[in-house]
């Protein structure tokens, strides 16, 4: 009556224990309950453990037990009597603790000294042990370990029995935990990528409605400021584009900082300018965020979108706003600069009309299609762009700095035409409306200053020469005009013309020395000059500048006494001491001619001064 009384007992405990495990889907709800119910139904166990299969690490993983400290272990498949167990897929009843420690003799030395150190009692008062596979279609998915102490009874084959009917009822509770588990985990991918495709469908019907709009206003000929105008008002924030040499080419929004305030504080920006990849970082200087999107087109960069921005984070949206922008300005640049080629072509070509013929046709021509005025006198500008071999083939370049010259050539003179030649750029001035020697030179010095301050400067070093023309009053003398003016750079020595303004009327005498032998000029002033450069007297710097101021003014001796500010008998004086030294008549018309020269040659070759004469100041 009582075995009959027990085994009710035993089965009632192992349905309430079945309605659990498979009330929940939670594994470590289960596992927990698997323990519950072996400690009612096995009550001589002490111990016990609950391995799990990982197949990623191909291991056995602890996950629940009882009897023991908190503990994590992992064993090798065949490792110790659990890993005997997985292997075999069969229940071990081990009866002794020498059977135990013959199969533990297996285990690693670091999880034998673990369970060591974390078992209630020492590992000798053992004295029984089930180990029970978790089948699960015969796949070993896990075992089931108990043990008993020296103490009680051992663990029977009635307790392997129970044993192994509460595993068959865990197994079917963990499969089942674990398709739910899939289940769900299947679930959020299935909502995870639903969302994904809700925003990929809303980035491209932004993207296309941003596509179709850019296009639009492409077609309708909108310039790089609507692009940025456009993009500014979406985003709220300032949008600017700077170009490869540096220049703010164009800015919208006022929202955080001026334009001013940018162009002021751009050399702030320069490091974060990367040419491959864009960059996000906070401007103390600006006091705001900047995202700089390089603007490459076939892998040529042509500069920069750069938008202010309150915060470091930026939406999906917005960046697919600026990387619209950032393309539609490249192709804004492009066209740009397809339309300058051509229209540099053009005009180079009827300047080079007017220059080969001068016809009525010709000028008629040229002024209808740039509304110049060619019946007024003109004057040519030829401005010299000095740069390296490399830099000069550098095409992109010498477009920026032309474009740059122009624009403060119609600065200074509001009629003036400019043109691109090579590395030259040609200045067509009308020379009624009389600009002075003074205004050209102003303008000049308008360019240098602004070389000077360019931000790439040190890594180019662009100078600038300039040669102002005759006043051309007959365009048949265009090409003779052009060609004496240019010769100019030719002729002049290395050095001598960089970042200067010089007037061709100032060098008529001297273009016919330019062209002779520099030696033989040398030879020809040394010559003339040497009585006076071995004359041993401590006032040869004294009778030299006399000399050379009085032939500079053309004999005028009164000139010649107040230039020096010395007294009449003393210019008296030096010019007798000249004239005794040099063995010259400065009366004679040959004789100050040939001083003449000598000057003249000197004012091209400065450096010949100190030959002759060392002590000059």
């Amino acid at each position: 009556m009582q075995n009959s009384e027990r085994r009710i007992l035993e089965l009632q405990n192992i349905l309430e224990a079945t309605r659990l495990l498979n009330a929940s889907k939670d594994i470590d709800f289960i596992l927990k309950e698997l323990m519950n119910a072996t400690l009612k139904l096995i009550s001589r166990a002490d111990i016990g453990i609950i391995f799990l299969y990982d197949k990623d690490s191909g291991m056995l993983k602890s996950k629940c037990s009882f009897g023991f400290n908190d503990m994590s272990i992992s064993l090798k498949p065949g490792e110790s009597i659990t890993g005997i167990t997985f292997v075999r897929k069969e229940t071990l009843h081990l009866k002794s603790n020498q059977e135990m420690m013959e199969l533990m003799a297996f285990m690693e030395p670091e999880n034998r000294k673990m369970l060591d150190e974390k078992i209630i009692k020492p590992m000798k008062d053992l004295q029984s042990s089930i180990s029970c596979p978790l089948i699960h279609e015969d796949e070993c998915v896990g075992v089931f370990v108990l043990d008993n102490y020296a103490g009680k009874d051992p663990l029977t084959e009635h307790d392997v029995y129970l044993a192994e009917l509460i595993s068959v009822q865990a197994t079917i509770a963990i499969k089942n935990a674990e398709i739910y588990e899939n289940e769900i985990r299947n679930q959020r991918a299935l909502k995870s990528y639903s969302e994904m495709l809700e925003i990929e469908k809303n980035r491209y019907q932004y993207s296309t409605y941003l596509h179709n709009r850019f296009t639009e206003m492409i077609l309708k000929k909108s310039t790089i400021d609507d692009i940025v105008r456009e993009v500014s008002m979406l985003l709220q924030s300032d949008v600017f584009v700077i170009d490869s040499f540096y220049s703010v080419i164009s800015y919208w929004g006022d929202f955080s900082v001026s334009r001013d305030a940018l162009t002021f504080q751009k050399s702030n920006l320069l490091d974060h300018m990367l040419e491959n990849d864009e960059s996000i970082h906070f401007s103390q200087a600006l006091n705001n965020w900047v995202l700089l999107y390089p603007i490459t087109p076939a892998n040529e960069l042509m500069g920069w979108v750069g938008v202010i921005l309150k915060s470091g984070d930026i939406n999906e949206l917005d960046k697919i706003a600026i990387e619209k922008c950032t393309n539609v300005v490249a192709l804004d640049m492009i066209k740009h600069n397809e339309m300058f080629n051509l229209e540099q072509s053009i005009k180079g070509d009827l300047f080079d009309n007017l220059m080969n013929s001068g016809s009525l046709e010709s000028i008629e021509a040229f002024s209808k299609r740039y509304k110049v005025d060619l019946e007024r006198p003109h004057r040519l500008l030829l401005i010299r762009l000095e740069l390296s071999t490399i830099q000069v083939s550098n095409y992109k370049l010498i477009k920026h700095l032309y474009e740059e010259v122009n624009a403060l050539a119609l600065q200074r003179f509001k009629n003036s035409l400019s043109l691109l030649k090579g590395n030259m750029i040609i200045v067509l001035l009308d020379d009624t409306k009389n600009p002075t020697r003074k205004d050209i030179m102003e303008f000049h010095m308008d360019l240098v200053n602004y070389f000077m301050g360019l931000e790439f400067s040190h890594i180019y070093s662009p100078a600038i020469s300039m040669v102002v023309s005759e006043r051309i009053d007959d365009w048949k003398q265009l090409r003779t005009t052009y060609d004496y003016s240019f010769r100019l750079f030719e002729l002049a020595p290395i050095g001598t013309l960089r970042d200067k303004c010089v007037f061709y009327e100032d060098f008529e005498v001297k273009r016919f020395l330019l062209k002779a032998d520099r030696r033989e000029l040398e030879e020809f002033v040394i010559k003339i000059f040497r009585p006076l450069s071995e004359y041993p007297g401590s006032s040869r710097a004294e009778l030299y500048q006399t000399l050379k101021v009085y032939i500079k003014s053309c004999g005028n001796w009164s000139g010649t006494r107040d230039t020096l500010h010395i007294h009449g008998n003393t210019l008296t004086y030096r010019l007798s001491r000249v004239k005794e030294i040099l063995s010259l008549d400065l009366d004679d018309y040959e004789k100050r001619l040939k001083l003449q020269l000598a000057f003249e040659i000197i004012s091209i070759y400065p450096e010949l001064e100190k030959k002759i004469c060392p002590d000059s100041l």
